[in-house]
């Protein structure tokens, strides 16, 4: 029978030397199993650069990559409580016993000094007894996540009986952008996501040829850059939008708008009541200016762009590229000039008052 080494109540002269001689696996296991080790362990700053997390039916994939171009790749399945762990070159099968997912997620989070999940992914919902109950406990955890990934839905990964809703009601208070592709076939499943606060959000549907998302079931988005993929769109519903834009009467947070319509876009439509002033087209005005909304076509360039400008002297530019892809983005310093020249000649009439009442 062996004695066990009490470890932990080395000085720290001492234990952290030896701390530092463990290899990498030694030291995530210890910072899960102890709270105590956790603490010294983040004294040696292993930093991560991100990390992935990936919720399967019966699985949770952790992926933490390092600026040394290595993974550490973590397999937590709920039903088995087995733990399949993967470091570089190195593969490790580990039996945890009864640990849960979040009794390794965020031990590794902490020692890493991770403060957030760089990206959550939902992969194809299984509408046979999916098993999310189990993560749960993870979920209502997570201090961070930058976006969730929702991938190949359908319009019952939406509808109030799904478990999906659930889910992304757990996680949508602490997330910043969204990103859903699928046939969606019911756009007012989709109103909950669009009026979130997050700073992005992505919407990629794929509808039959008679179905169509009307501006009811996105006029009142209220994300900072919004992205509309898929021939559900119509351009009269688009020049609705900059209409109620330029009234102030939608989205104030809005500073990007995306959307690509099933017809071909013509500027006399979609430019039709909102006294739309042409403008050179820009060489620094690419579609990548968007952040990380990226090009259709290899080929897509923007033909035409013009301001609008909005009741209160906020302007913003209409891009039309060759592919029909309609782009809106706000200036975040422009004013209308004669806005400018109104308050330059006030700020000028004061000063000439001044300059007369010393002489």
């Amino acid at each position: 029978m062996t004695t066990p080494f009490p470890l932990l109540r080395l000085p720290h002269l001492v234990l952290m030397p030896i701390l530092e001689q463990m290899d990498f696996m030694e030291r995530i296991a210890l910072s899960i199993y102890s709270k105590r080790a956790r603490k010294f362990l983040k004294l040696l700053k292993m930093k991560c650069e991100h990390i992935n997390l990936r919720l399967e039916d019966n699985r949770v994939e952790m992926k933490v990559f390092f600026d040394n171009s290595e993974e550490l790749k973590v397999d937590m399945y709920t039903d088995r409580y087995k733990i399949d762990l993967k470091y570089g070159n190195d593969h490790i099968f580990w039996w945890s016993g009864t640990l849960s997912p979040m009794d390794y997620v965020l031990p590794i989070m902490d020692v890493t000094h991770c403060n957030s999940i760089k990206k959550l992914t939902i992969p194809k919902l299984s509408t046979h007894n999916p098993k999310y109950d189990a993560l749960i406990p993870l979920l209502t955890k997570l201090p961070k996540i930058d976006e969730v990934i929702v991938e190949d839905t359908t319009s019952w990964s939406f509808s109030p009986e799904s478990p999906l809703l659930k889910v992304l009601r757990i996680i949508f208070p602490v997330t910043s952008a969204v990103t859903i592709s699928g046939h969606i076939r019911k756009p007012n499943y989709l109103r909950e996501t669009f009026k979130g606060n997050f700073d992005a959000v992505s919407v990629s549907f794929y509808l039959n040829i008679d179905e169509r998302f009307s501006l009811n079931d996105w006029k009142f988005t209220n994300a900072k850059t919004l992205k509309l993929a898929g021939p559900a769109f119509e351009v009269e519903n688009l020049n609705r939008y900059f209409k109620l834009w330029m009234k102030k009467k939608c989205n104030p947070r809005l500073e990007n708008l995306i959307v690509r319509t099933r017809e071909s876009v013509t500027k006399d439509l979609l430019l039709k009541g909102l006294n739309a002033v042409q403008v050179p087209i820009r060489t620094d005005r690419s579609l990548g200016v968007l952040g990380c909304i990226k090009q259709y076509h290899s080929d897509e360039k923007i033909t035409w762009e013009f301001d609008i400008t909005r009741a209160d002297g906020k302007i913003a530019t209409i891009s039309i590229s060759n592919h029909g892809l309609v782009c809106f983005y706000v200036s975040p310093f422009r004013q209308n000039q004669s806005s400018f020249i109104r308050a330059f000649s006030s700020f000028s009439s004061f000063y000439n008052s001044c300059i007369e009442h010393f002489k």
